[in-house]
Parts: C-alpha cells; sequence; structure tokens
C-alpha cells in the first residue's frame, strides 16, 4: 500500500491516519477497581484471576470486570523494557488492583490495537515520581494515539501481531504441557516406583521386588541404592568476573535474573563480557545450547532452568550453577522436586541470613539412585521432550524477533499492510 504522509505535533504519519489521546478511543474503568490485601485474598480463593501491575498474582472467587480489558500498570512496575509501559490484555472474568489502569474500547479489536500502540510508545514523560513512580489517570489521558481511520486497517494490523502471539503463546503452552509430562513421568518412576518392568507394566503394583531401606525407612526397588547426586554428576559454579571485565557489548552473562519462573533461561543480558576475556577465561564457564543451571543464593535459590538454543557460548556468573551430567535432565526433574526444593531452602536457611548454598551443599544433597538400565530408558524418553521443547524455545525466539521488528513499523504506519492481509 502506498502512502502518501503528514505532519502532525507527535511526527510524520500516513495521511488517513490521526492522533487521538486515549479517553478519544476507549472508556476507562478504573472506578470499579477494589484492591484486596493478601489476608484477603486467601480467604476469596477461586477461579477469578486477580491482575497486579505486571501480572496476575493470585486468584479469587469472585470477579469485577468480564470481556476483553486492557490494563496499563499505575504504580509499582510500570515500565517493561525500560522506556515502554506495562501492558497487559485481559479477558474473561476477572478482578484488578488499584495498581493498573483499565480501559476498553466499543470494539475488541480496538482495544487490541490500543495494547499494540501502547507497547510502541514511550511512557517515560508521562512517569512521575522517583522513588515511586506512577502513572496518573491524567497523565494517562494525555497520551497520544496512532489511528488509522479506517477500521479494517486497525483489524489487520492487529492480526499480524496478534497471529504472531498466538503462535508464541500456543507454543508456551505445549511446553508447559511437555514439561508436566516430564515431571509426571519423573514421579511416576522415581517417586511411585511404577517404572516398566521387563513386561511393560508398573513395577510396584506388578509384584516387583521391593527392599526395605534403613536410611530411607521405606522399600525401595531391589538393585536400587541411597547415593548422592555427585555420583552422577556436579554442579560447576560460574565465576566471579570483576567490573572492569563488564562491557556493553560483548558475551552475554548469565545470572541468576536470567532464570525465568517458566524454567527456561532468558537471554535478556543485564551485562556483557569483553570478547578478550572471554577467549581467557577457562572453557568449564561456558554455556551451550541446553545447559541446566540453578540459582546458589538469594531470594530465589533453588531456581532452575534450561538454555535455549544459542548460536555462541555464553558465561556463567558466580552464585549460578551448571549442571554437568550424562542424566542432566535426570538431575534437572529431581532439583525441581518438592523434595530436592525444600533440603535446598533448609541448607541456604542454615548457612546465612541471605540464603546461600554451594555446589557441594547440593552434590551432597541424598536420594534414590536406579539401576543403569531403567536410567538409561527415563534418559531417552526426557532427551525427546525436551527435544521437542527446544524446537518450541527456538520459534518463539524468531517469532518473537519477528513481531518486535514488525510492530514499530506497523504501528508508525511505515509498514502499510495490503488488503488482501487479515481477510
Amino acid at each position: 500500500m502506498k502512502s502518501k504522509f503528514k505532519k502532525t505535533e507527535i511526527g510524520v504519519i500516513p495521511e488517513e491516519w490521526e492522533v487521538k489521546f486515549i479517553p478519544e478511543i476507549a472508556e476507562n474503568f478504573d472506578s470499579l477497581r477494589k484492591p484486596l490485601s493478601s489476608a484477603e485474598r486467601k480467604k476469596m480463593q477461586g477461579k477469578y484471576p486477580y491482575y497486579g501491575a505486571a501480572s496476575i498474582i493470585d486468584y479469587v472467587n469472585d470477579f469485577i470486570y468480564d470481556g476483553c480489558f486492557l490494563l496499563i500498570a499505575e504504580d509499582g512496575t510500570v515500565t517493561s523494557d525500560g522506556s515502554k509501559p506495562m501492558v497487559q490484555i485481559a479477558q474473561g472474568r476477572f478482578w484488578v488492583s488499584n495498581h493498573s489502569h483499565v480501559l476498553r474500547c466499543k470494539k475488541r479489536e480496538d482495544t487490541l490495537y490500543l495494547f499494540y500502540q501502547l507497547k510502541n510508545i514511550n511512557i517515560i514523560p508521562f512517569i512521575t515520581g522517583a522513588v515511586q513512580p506512577k502513572l496518573s489517570q491524567r497523565n494517562l489521558n494525555q497520551i497520544q494515539i496512532l489511528w488509522p481511520k479506517n477500521e479494517k486497517e486497525r483489524k489487520q494490523i492487529t492480526k499480524i501481531l496478534s497471529d504472531l502471539d498466538a503462535k508464541i503463546e500456543l507454543n508456551q503452552q505445549m511446553n508447559r504441557t511437555l514439561e508436566a509430562i516430564g515431571q509426571a513421568i519423573f514421579k511416576h518412576w522415581f517417586v511411585d516406583f511404577e517404572f516398566p518392568n521387563e513386561k511393560g507394566k508398573p513395577y510396584k503394583s506388578s509384584g516387583g521386588e521391593m527392599v526395605y531401606n534403613e536410611e530411607l525407612g521405606k522399600e525401595i526397588p531391589k538393585g536400587w541404592r541411597v547415593g548422592k547426586i555427585g555420583e552422577i554428576g556436579r554442579i560447576q559454579p560460574g565465576f566471579a568476573f570483576k567490573s572492569s571485565d563488564f562491557v556493553k557489548e560483548g558475551v552475554g552473562l548469565i545470572k541468576i535474573k536470567n532464570i525465568d519462573k517458566s524454567g527456561v533461561v532468558n537471554l535478556d543480558f543485564e551485562d556483557f563480557i569483553s570478547n578478550e576475556v572471554f577467549a581467557k577465561t577457562n572453557k568449564k564457564f561456558y554455556l551451550y545450547s541446553g545447559d541446566i543451571i540453578i540459582a546458589m543464593t538469594g531470594a530465589e535459590i533453588g531456581k532452575v532452568g534450561i538454555l535455549p538454543k544459542i548460536e555462541n557460548p555464553l558465561l556463567l556468573n558466580q552464585r549460578v550453577g551448571k549442571v554437568v551430567s550424562d542424566y542432566k535432565y535426570f538431575i534437572y526433574l529431581f532439583l525441581k522436586s518438592d523434595y530436592c526444593q525444600s533440603l535446598i531452602k533448609g541448607i541456604s536457611s542454615a548457612s546465612s541470613a541471605q540464603g546461600n548454598i554451594s555446589n557441594s551443599d547440593i552434590e551432597n544433597i541424598t536420594f534414590v539412585i536406579p539401576d543403569k538400565k531403567i536410567m538409561d530408558k527415563f534418559n531417552k524418553i526426557s532427551t525427546i521432550i525436551h527435544t521437542r521443547l527446544f524446537e518450541n524455545l527456538e520459534q518463539n525466539i524468531i517469532l518473537s524477533a519477528v513481531r518486535d521488528s514488525l510492530l514499530p513499523k506497523l504501528m508508525s504506519g511505515k509498514i502499510r499492510v495490503p488488503e488482501e492481509v487479515g481477510k
């Protein structure tokens, strides 16, 4: 679509577009908000999402809103990626705290269009408060939005971006399912002892021989034994780089904050190490695709993550450990188990006020070690599961890059959408 452009107060835009303030295109529903304390939410546990400034923080047994709404953070975590507003789309029935503004356009597609437009603006000029950043309703109403006059064009732009987001979410859902399958198999085999016997039937419930273990105070399968993590792998702690090693561009440094709650290591780097220092660093501190790492200090202690596919090695920072083992997926699932997480929390709380755990502390955690035949069989299954998981992660990295590249161009009119797209 060939475009003519015009000058406006916020820059050059397509002739067929206009500049609008948010109140001109969306209704504000802040007056319906009702904050709930954690104590109140505890008494109201249910199925409806309770939204905070940046995400769902709880579920309650009642709702205030019903439909498709746009949430934009008012205080607390008000920015994303440094200068963009923290925005969410909330759909269905839900409750919102007083930390997010609640907006809705007359049409669902326009609410989604506004969502993507807001993801493309610099929110910093509209935020007040140095200690406690805040986006007041008054300032929110001063934000100007680029608005194609043609409703069909708004729909087409929204469809391109929302289709990309939908595919990303589908892959994320699939990975959550794959992760759940892996954890379920792990529990079935190594906690319930229902791994397949020679006839392919569940071992314990099919009469498999169990032997009493005095150390554990319970029966375990014959041929299995009590051992330590260090007998099947080790934890390589990260390196304490000097502040003088940090540069603006270079090799990414993986820290605790890079481990997402989803169990994936994100590649949003806070610090980089120079290529010269990287070349001199022992390769045991290098990280590669599929490596498993664990947080070893602070509030996030025990959090475990897997690195997605990367083209070049990254570096492992101090207080983060890397699993080195031929059975790393077994160790990964064991580390994530409630049993191991409880042990890690106990060890760390006894070590210091901050909470620390060493690589030897982890390696000395005891558990039931299966016989090699069962371990190898589980390794094959978990490798298949994680191979698919990595494929989804890689695809999402590509899809996210495409979306992030298209978004500013589509939202400014630099790329116009042909009418055929979105039909």
